[in-house]
């Protein structure tokens, strides 16, 4: 297989470079969507046997990347409505949103939906509600396969919730001073607030001050160790230095705690992998990026399966995907590698 001619800083460039050109608003395959959306859903006890619903139960939604929404408090009758506004990077990547309840002591089911969405209504059906094992929902020792809302927050007090939502907004709209601030403030006033620092951590990336960042990811990750999201950028963090050891070892972590958490961790798992030539795991990274679409933002990853393919010796699957992405992608930075593994592969099926 040939050499990849990108280092790794270079194929991030790359690939931010392709999110951002992306036109948002239409869909070749789907036509217009819209960019504010209506949720709504149901809650429901899991057993008739269980006590009814708390009334302090209300609605989390996590759409990854930093990009968390406050769906309200629930009715007495289970029902909830809410509207958000996402960030169009990230309905143009057709970003898939977790919805769950959130209450002290109690552990709900979580559903999907995607961003992309031409009537901009979306029902997300019934969540049951349970009363968890323990009775505390701060239990750190029980497994959660897909952790969306770190459990300290549940203990943060209202005036560091208070200024972690508003930073929230500000770094979706890009005030990134703003968002450090309110971020540096509730984690003085709750030093233990792992989403605090994650997203202070992400808020300093942007300011292209790493080394702080760096700091923050890790404290992030220490106060909360099964967050897949402080890992995930700690290894996108080490992508950016070119440091493929420190990378793989966060990002296969991150993916360890959560592997679906999102497109950007899949996708630089399976391209780290690639590079250090662990061929099975960038594979099977690449597949779970691909559970996200291939297309817009994500087209590189039918790039990056393709070539873990070729390497593995599956030549008719490696072949579907370098020839998808060129369809995607025909002025390709890597268009000429993929051409001569094209014409190869066309060779030794006619040799046979």
């Amino acid at each position: 297989m040939s050499a990849i001619r990108l280092t790794l800083a270079a194929a991030l460039a790359l690939t931010m470079t392709w999110a951002q050109s992306a036109i948002v608003g239409n869909d070749a395959a789907t036509g217009p969507f819209a960019s504010t959306l209506v949720v709504t859903g149901t809650v429901q006890k899991a057993s008739p046997d269980d006590p009814p619903l708390p009334p302090e139960l209300r609605i989390s939604v996590d759409c990854h990347h930093g990009s968390f929404y406050d769906g309200g408090a629930v009715s007495q009758g289970g029902g909830f409505r809410f509207s958000m506004t996402p960030d169009p990077m990230a309905i143009n990547a057709a970003n898939i949103c977790a919805v769950e309840a959130k209450t002290l002591g109690y552990e709900s089911s979580i559903a999907r939906f995607p961003l992309r969405s031409s009537s901009g209504m979306i029902d997300v059906g019934v969540l049951t509600l349970q009363r968890s094992q323990t009775g505390d929902a701060q239990d750190q020792n029980k497994p959660r396969p897909s952790q969306t809302v770190s459990a300290t927050s549940l203990k943060a007090p209202p005036d560091a919730v208070k200024l972690f939502d508003r930073g929230v907004r500000s770094l979706q709209q890009g005030k990134l001073p703003a968002a450090a601030k309110d971020f540096e403030s509730a984690t003085k006033i709750y030093p233990e607030y792992a989403e605090a620092w994650l997203n202070l951590g992400r808020t300093r990336e942007s300011q292209e001050q790493l080394a702080p960042a760096h700091d923050a990811f890790l404290r992030a990750a220490a106060l909360d160790p099964q967050m897949s999201g402080p890992p995930a950028e700690l290894g996108l963090l080490a992508a950016r230095q070119n440091d493929l050891a420190t990378a793989v070892k966060y990002l296969d972590e991150s993916l360890r705690l959560d592997p679906g958490s999102s497109w950007q961790a899949c996708y630089w798992d399976a391209m780290v992998n690639l590079m250090l030539k662990r061929y099975d795991v960038a594979e099977r990274s690449a597949r779970a990026a691909l559970r996200f679409g291939d297309a817009g933002a994500q087209l590189r990853v039918n790039y990056v399966l393709g070539m873990a393919l070729l390497a593995r010796g599956n030549n008719a699957e490696a072949r579907q995907r370098l020839m998808r992405y060129l369809e995607l992608a025909p002025k390709a930075p890597e268009r000429d590698q993929v051409l001569k593994e094209l014409a190869r592969l066309e060779r030794v099926e006619q040799g046979k």
